[in-house]
């Protein structure tokens, strides 16, 4: 079937202006039928070309043939009633704050495949895989990694943190405030996500053996600055340098405040026994057990292992150490800094 011949070319000229005017789905397929017709071509070539069904196609013509031009406008007064509505995104919020094995199910996490499955028994309206994933997305909500917490409460834990809090806000030239911690630098690199061509698995070579560096960061709350110092263990011998090193670079402040956790090397006789011959100018201030979030040094560690160790392509670990040691000095001030963005050094 075609129509070649059967439209006056005034008429042509009405469908492609219209074509390029109108927003309406339905406009725009029975306008590109028709036009695709006149041109001499099949239904099933048309219908592939626009991507419908033939039967498509043979409606937009028999439409034509009883109204004109008319025929392509979409004419329906009423629209079927959106499925998403305020209710249902409320409905899909509040599942996200309970588990699965509350509502029945075996899986103790929600994917969209099992949101699809319980919303029809809640609302009576069925959404697929993807759509609820599209609404999800709408919602600014994301699927991602859940972190561990503590669920025994620590006694205190406020009271503590409201006097680091304090102390923090009190830092001057004359009392600096530092946030201490290590980090774990591995020749085994740690994987992460990248882009790849489909069906092109990225390959990251690793090198057997492992072997280990340690990193000891103290970060200035109040200017930014970034002290580090590598060694080959992780000991209160190797904490107890590079306090020595913070009272040289800092030699002109009367006191030196650390942040810190309660790992057992910031607490051992040989820190007690050097922090009583530092005459009080160095303290200790202990975070509650548990606390990442509350020091920030945690999220320079995080941006490090992002830029630098995860898929990382290095066989040595002396080759390894100098890209560390570039990043932390392009961090600095922390944060507010392009780390991502900058080039390799020529």
């Amino acid at each position: 079937m075609s129509i070649q011949g059967q439209i006056p070319r005034c008429q042509r000229r009405r469908l492609q202006r219209i074509l390029r005017k109108t927003r309406c789905r339905i406009t725009t397929l029975r306008c590109r039928v028709l036009l695709l017709l006149h041109e001499g071509q099949s239904v099933a070539a048309v219908a592939a070309c626009v991507d419908c069904v033939r039967a498509t196609g043979y409606r937009t013509v028999y439409r034509y043939e009883a109204l004109g031009e008319d025929s392509v406008i979409d004419q329906r007064t009423l629209r079927a009633p959106a499925k998403v509505t305020p209710v249902l995104e409320q409905r899909l919020l509040s599942y996200l704050d309970e588990s699965p094995q509350q509502y029945g199910w075996h899986r103790s996490g929600w994917t969209a495949e099992l949101l699809s499955r319980q919303l029809p028994g809640d609302t009576q309206v069925r959404l697929s895989g993807s759509s609820i994933r599209r609404v999800l997305r709408g919602l600014d909500c994301r699927r991602g990694r859940p972190r561990p917490g503590l669920q025994i409460p620590l006694k205190g834990r406020r009271k503590v943190l409201e006097n680091i809090a304090r102390v923090v806000a009190r830092a001057s030239a004359e009392e600096e405030v530092f946030y201490q911690d290590e980090a774990d630098v591995h020749l085994n690199p740690k994987m992460r996500m990248a882009y790849m061509r489909r069906g092109q698995q990225l390959v990251v070579l690793t090198p057997g053996k492992n072997v280990k560096r340690y990193l000891f960061g103290i970060l200035n709350a109040r200017t930014g600055r970034v002290i580090h110092g590598i060694s080959d263990t992780k000991n209160s011998a190797a904490f107890v340098e590079s306090l020595k090193y913070l009272q040289v670079a800092y030699r002109r402040a009367r006191v030196l405040h650390l942040v810190l956790d309660n790992y057992i090397i910031h607490k051992s006789g040989i820190v007690q026994r050097y922090l009583a011959m530092a005459t009080n100018r160095i303290k200790l201030h202990f975070l509650p057990p548990y606390s990442p979030n509350d020091n920030p040094i945690e999220r320079l560690w995080k941006q490090l292992h992002d830029h630098v160790t995860r898929n990382h392509r290095h066989t040595t670990i002396d080759s390894l150490i100098p890209d560390v040691d570039v990043f932390l000095k392009h961090a600095q001030p922390f944060p507010g800094t392009q780390v991502s963005t900058l080039r390799l050094a020529a």
